[in-house]
C-alpha cells in the first residue's frame, strides 16, 4: 500500500554535521517552526495515498485505527480545525469537505488527507498517547501505545529515551497553540510497502534482499497544540523511494553511507539493519563489502 516517489522531497540525513565512522551517535529532535499554511502536505501522490488509506481501513480496521474511550472532545477539536484548514488552503479540492458523521471524528479527518494522525491528550497532568489513525505504521503497533507517556511510547527505540526524554518533555511543556513545529525522520526498509505493522497483517518480507532492493522512507511530522482541550496532534506524512534512486547523487550517497556507518549496534538492531547495513554502506560508497 502506498506509492514510491522520485525524487523524494526530503533527505534528512543531509542536515547537520556529517557523521563519522565510529563517532558518537545521537538522536536529534530537530524541530523547526511550522507555517500553518503548510500544515498538511498533499503532493503528486496524494490521491493514491488517500485511496490506499481507504483500502486499509476496510481491510484492517482494528490495526489502523485505535483510540482511548474518552478522546471525543479532543478529536472533534482537531478534526474541525483540519477541515477548516483544508477548505481554506485548497478550496477547489476541499471547499465542500465534511466529516463523515458515521465515523469517529479522528478517523473521519484522517481519511481526508495523506497524513497519519496521532492524538496526544492531557490526563492526570501528563501527556499520553490518546490514539490515532495510522495506516502506514513503520513496524510498530498502534494499540500497544494507547495511554502511554511519551517515554513509554519511545521505550522500544534504542538510546532514544536515554538521550532525548528530557528534551522531548521540555518541548511539549513549552508547546503552545501559538507556535507549531515540524521535523523529519527517516529509515531504510526492505520493502516499498508503507503498511508494515507488527500484528502479522503486513505483506511477507523478502528473505535475503540485495542492497538495491531497499527503500528510503522519510516521514515529515508536524506537532500542533490546540487551545480548547490542550491536546497535541502529531501528523505523519510518509514518502518512500528506492534507495539507489534517492541516493543517485554522489554526495547524497556518501552522506547516507556515513549516517548508516555511524549507527551503533543497538540502533542498527532497532532499525532492522543489523545484518544488512554493511552491504548497503558498501553499495552506497561504490566499494566491495568486507568479507
Amino acid at each position: 500500500m502506498g506509492t514510491t516517489v522520485n525524487p523524494i522531497p526530503y533527505l534528512p540525513f543531509m542536515d547537520g554535521p556529517a557523521p563519522t565512522d565510529g563517532g558518537t551517535f545521537r538522536w536529534r529532535l530537530g524541530v523547526r517552526p511550522l507555517d500553518l499554511r503548510e500544515w498538511i502536505e498533499l503532493g503528486s501522490d496524494a490521491d493514491d495515498v488517500i485511496a490506499a488509506k481507504a483500502a486499509l481501513n476496510a481491510d484492517h480496521p482494528d490495526t489502523v485505527f485505535a483510540v482511548l474511550d474518552d478522546v471525543e472532545p479532543e478529536s472533534t477539536e482537531v478534526a474541525t480545525a483540519l477541515v477548516e484548514h483544508l477548505r481554506h488552503r485548497w478550496p477547489e479540492r476541499y471547499g465542500d469537505a465534511v466529516l463523515d458523521p458515521s465515523l469517529h471524528p479522528l478517523d473521519a479527518a484522517a481519511r481526508l488527507v495523506p497524513e497519519d494522525l496521532v492524538l496526544l491528550v492531557e490526563r492526570d497532568g501528563r501527556l499520553v498517547f490518546g490514539g490515532g489513525s495510522v495506516c502506514f505504521p513503520n513496524r510498530w503497533d498502534l494499540r500497544s501505545k494507547l495511554g502511554l507517556s511519551m517515554a513509554g511510547v519511545h521505550a522500544p527505540v534504542a538510546q532514544l529515551n536515554e538521550q532525548l526524554e528530557a528534551p522531548i518533555d521540555s518541548f511539549f511543556d513549552r508547546l503552545t497553540p501559538e507556535r507549531s513545529f515540524w521535523r523529519l525522520g527517516w529509515g531504510i526498509l526492505d520493502t516499498p510497502e508503507w503498511y508494515t505493522p507488527l500484528d502479522g497483517t503486513a505483506a511477507p518480507r523478502p528473505a535475503d534482499p540485495a542492497p538495491d532492493q531497499f527503500f528510503l522512507r522519510v516521514e515529515r511530522e508536524t506537532l500542533r497544540r490546540f487551545p480548547v482541550t490542550n491536546c497535541v496532534l502529531f501528523t505523519i506524512r510518509t514518502y518512500v523511494a528506492p534507495i539507489l534512486a534517492a541516493a543517485d547523487d554522489r554526495d547524497v550517497a556518501r552522506r547516507l553511507a556515513d549516517s548508516l556507518a555511524a549507527l551503533p549496534a543497538d540502533v542498527r538492531g532497532y532499525k532492522d539493519l543489523r545484518t544488512t547495513a554493511d552491504a548497503l554502506i558498501a553499495t552506497l560508497r561504490g566499494t566491495p563489502p568486507q568479507t
